[in-house]
């Protein structure tokens, strides 16, 4: 499950990252580029006219008259006349005020009633460079300045001239109103780009979900090629890259099937080649036995030959149950009634060898859904095998419960344990820590919990014992 979890989770992230992170970007980038233009754009254009109001203003007015004005002119006729005619230019030209100032700031005159003839206007100090430009005789306009009621304003400057020299400067400020249309330009393109990521996201999203979906059925079915299981067909749900993928694995799937068939048909032909010299070998075993019926001495060496030849046949045998297909036969079983049968053989032979067997079996399972032929098998295996490492005698504990949806089994004994060595490799055929063995045993049990659709698993510690752990899941049934 974690895999899956992976690989859906990475490839959405992925996708997530290289679709939304730079339509992010870009569209961060393009709002910040049109924002910066727009405001370029109009900020340049409100420059160029208010310095040319400005200068319309500096022509219409009488320098040498406006230079004498005095502190209390402003109640004057000619203050009064120039007032309500650049007062008149100031609305035509929707602009907030025009004044004039000396090069120190000296307000000479102000369309703005609050001012007065005689006041400085520091604000002007922040200009110094443009007044630098007036002075040289040349109109500019002024950088962004706030209120202080929070309000942007821009202004137009033009020199004032008498004669040759310049003796103040004509100022015509505007509030910036554009800044509110900008904010709204800017608000709706950063809704629109909002809008397309999450489209954007969304459509990801949906793609990923699509892509993610035949990805995650061909790891499904890899882990059943892995596990052995080959039946489960793999079908291609599309016609692009993936699509191949999953033919490719299909065929490979049917290649192993049919290479499985063949090392099988082989395996079995092997092993029946094998026994069929067994059986004339046992036949001349009592042949000659017969023969030597008046040589004792000689009678040892055959049974030797008998013995050998039967243990041989077992392995044979062996061999053939793990290499034919394991179907099992699920049925209701009778919990404490297979326990008791399969433990009453083992009686005698503990008691000589001193092992104590310990059944534990919840009193509340009565029935329960597997193939008592294939578990007695698997148990007889996993008991003589807990049997066998404890030559000097000890415990064996059989012990059977139920979790919400399978049957478990363990057995533990306190033997010899399994060595370091070999705990990685006891699942492979062959592989055996004893003298005389075949080492399917393990093989044959894990094949058969899988075939029940269960794991197996061994934990052991070289020196104190080993218990192993399988289960049976358990399908709901109702008794007839």
């Amino acid at each position: 499950m974690r895999s899956k979890i992976d690989i859906r989770y990475s490839i959405l992230l992925k996708l997530l990252l290289i679709t939304l992170v730079p339509a992010a970007t870009l569209i961060s980038a393009l709002g910040i580029y049109f924002y910066m233009q727009a405001r370029a754009t109009l900020e340049d254009e409100m420059s160029r006219r208010l310095v040319g109001i400005a200068r319309s203003a500096a022509y219409q007015i009488d320098p040498e008259l406006v230079i004498r004005f005095m502190p209390g002119d402003d109640q004057g006729r000619p203050y009064q006349a120039l007032a309500a005619h650049l007062g008149a230019l100031a609305k035509n030209n929707d602009v907030d005020r025009i004044y004039v100032t000396r090069l120190d700031y000296t307000i000479l005159f102000d369309t703005d009633a609050d001012s007065r003839i005689g006041q400085k206007m520091y604000r002007l100090a922040g200009d110094r460079r443009e007044l630098k430009q007036i002075a040289a005789r040349h109109a500019i306009s002024s950088t962004l300045f706030q209120s202080e009621g929070g309000r942007w304003y821009k202004a137009g400057y033009a020199p004032l001239v008498v004669g040759d020299q310049v003796v103040g400067l004509v100022g015509v400020d505007a509030g910036v109103r554009f800044f509110d249309r900008l904010r709204e330009v800017r608000r709706n393109i950063l809704i629109i780009g909002f809008s397309g990521i999450l489209i954007l996201a969304a459509v990801s999203l949906l793609f990923a979900r699509r892509l993610v979906r035949p990805i995650r059925r061909l790891s499904k079915s890899a882990s059943l090629i892995g596990e052995g299981q080959y039946q489960v067909p793999i079908e291609a749900e599309t016609r692009d890259e993936i699509g191949f993928l999953a033919e490719t694995l299909n065929h490979m799937r049917l290649r192993i099937i049919e290479r499985d068939r063949y090392l099988q048909m082989i395996q079995r032909g092997i092993a029946h080649e094998v026994r069929n010299p067994l059986g004339g070998m046992e036949l001349y075993c009592d042949i000659l036995q017969e023969e030597l019926a008046e040589r004792p001495d000689l009678k040892k060496h055959v049974d030797k030959i008998r013995r050998e030849l039967r243990g041989l046949e077992a392995v044979v045998n062996e061999f053939l149950d793990f290499t034919r297909e394991t179907v099992p036969d699920i049925r209701p079983v009778i919990l404490g009634e297979f326990i008791s049968e399969l433990l009453l053989p083992y009686a005698g032979m503990c008691e000589t060898q001193k092992i104590c067997i310990e059944k534990k079996v919840d009193l509340k399972i009565d029935k329960a859904l597997f193939d008592p032929d294939l578990t007695r098998r698997l148990l007889h295996n996993l008991i003589l095998n807990a049997i066998q490492a404890m030559p000097q005698g000890g415990r064996l504990d059989l012990t059977i419960f139920k979790d919400e949806t399978d049957l478990i089994f363990e057995i533990s004994d306190t033997g010899v344990g399994i060595p370091d060595a070999v705990k990685e490799s006891i699942f492979t055929p062959f592989v055996t820590t004893k003298d005389k063995g075949t080492g399917l045993g393990l093989p044959f049990a894990q094949k058969i919990v899988e075939s029940h659709g269960g794991t197996i698993q061994v934990l052991s510690h070289e020196g104190s014992g080993t218990t192993v752990r399988f289960n049976y899941p358990q399908p709901p049934w109702e008794e007839k």
